[in-house]
């Protein structure tokens, strides 16, 4: 089950639209196209023989906003009670055993800090999700919801297994931003039925926060419905970081600021000046991502998924696929053949 979505009830277009889903725009169809366009949109991390993993989220990137707002929200609340005889307050419900208040006391100033100490620690260090058309399976990561300590601990981190035909994808639309704007932010959620007579919700896995929501499911439609190659015309295979992840992390960052520091001085003078008055609150994050990645738990993937995904495909391996399964063709170079790029027919087969 996945936080933030209504994963309850059964998987059907009727059942679904019927309960007025919060957030749901709209059910993809696994015969249809569902954009004129397909595009990973960055978000392929590996591809193999059979198989496609897609970067379902990393805490070594930018992780621990949450966490770090809350903390200085929380401080700055506190002072502004006023401070000093606030922490007198709370000193003496610790000295005459009042718990209860003093839980009631701090709870107010950090609610938003403990949502983030919920959310963002001890989760999956990174949650891809392979797509393996071969054996018509999809492997993801499944996170469980209590918490050791309460709101604090390490929950049960896994690797499922679903079939790909019991496996739906909806669209899904979460707003956010200020007081002054608006945003919505773009999901593709997964829910796993139980059997091919059962529509019952059993399991689900989301892939967050896709710009081009339509042309993400058409390439995940088109690679395992329609033949379609994981790699386009020119793209090489991607490659993962020395963490094992692909994707920004922060320390690696800072060193390449480092590098640059003199250089952006000139080309940004403002914004690198905006920086330096907001260090004090990058620190503050950057000690809190540090927390966050150290607490991350790591996936184990079980043998028989490895053995099933084999080794990533490589430069080599594209050179000698004639038949063009991993990667479309090139257009030629002949400017009187004019290869067609790559699309859908009516039946929503890729040619």
């Amino acid at each position: 089950m996945v936080l933030g979505f209504n994963t309850s009830g059964i998987s059907t277009d009727d059942a679904r639209q019927e309960n007025l889903v919060a957030g749901l725009i709209e059910r993809y169809d696994k015969r249809l196209p569902g954009s004129g366009e397909a595009s990973h949109q960055g978000r392929l991390s590996e591809v193999y023989r059979d198989a496609i993993e897609l970067n379902g989220g990393s805490l070594v990137s930018a992780s621990g906003w949450v966490t770090t707002m809350g903390l200085l929200g929380g401080v700055l609340g506190i002072w502004a009670l006023p401070g000093p005889p606030y922490l007198l307050d709370l000193w003496e419900m610790i000295r005459t055993g009042r718990y209860f208040g003093l839980g009631l006391s701090i709870a107010g100033p950090f609610a938003i800090f403990f949502i983030g100490l919920y959310f963002e620690m001890f989760s999956p260090s990174e949650m891809p999700i392979y797509f393996d058309r071969l054996r018509r399976k999809v492997y993801y990561v499944h996170q469980g919801q209590r918490k050791r300590f309460l709101l604090f601990g390490p929950t049960t981190v896994e690797a499922r297994t679903a079939d790909w035909s019991l496996v739906d994808c909806e669209l899904h639309a979460k707003m956010g931003g200020s007081t002054t704007s608006f945003r919505r932010t773009f999901h593709l959620l997964f829910l796993v039925r139980a059997s091919a007579t059962d529509p019952t919700i059993v399991d689900s896995f989301v892939l967050p926060s896709v710009e081009f929501p339509g042309a993400m499911w058409e390439y995940i439609r088109g690679y395992m419905e329609a033949g379609m190659p994981p790699l386009q015309a020119g793209e090489v295979p991607p490659t993962k970081g020395p963490q094992g992840i692909k994707g920004f992390d922060m320390v690696e960052a800072l060193k390449q600021r480092r590098r640059d520091y003199w250089r952006d001085w000139k080309e940004f003078p403002w914004t690198q000046l905006w920086q330096h008055l907001v260090l004090p609150f990058f620190v503050v994050f950057l000690v809190v991502n540090r927390f966050v990645v150290w607490t991350a738990q790591t996936v184990t993937w079980p043998k028989e998924i490895e053995d099933a995904l084999g080794a990533p495909i490589t430069e080599a391996d594209l050179a000698v696929d004639t038949r063009h399964t991993l990667r479309v063709a090139a257009a030629h170079p002949d400017p009187g053949h004019n290869e067609p790029a790559p699309r859908t027919d009516n039946a929503g087969n890729w040619r």
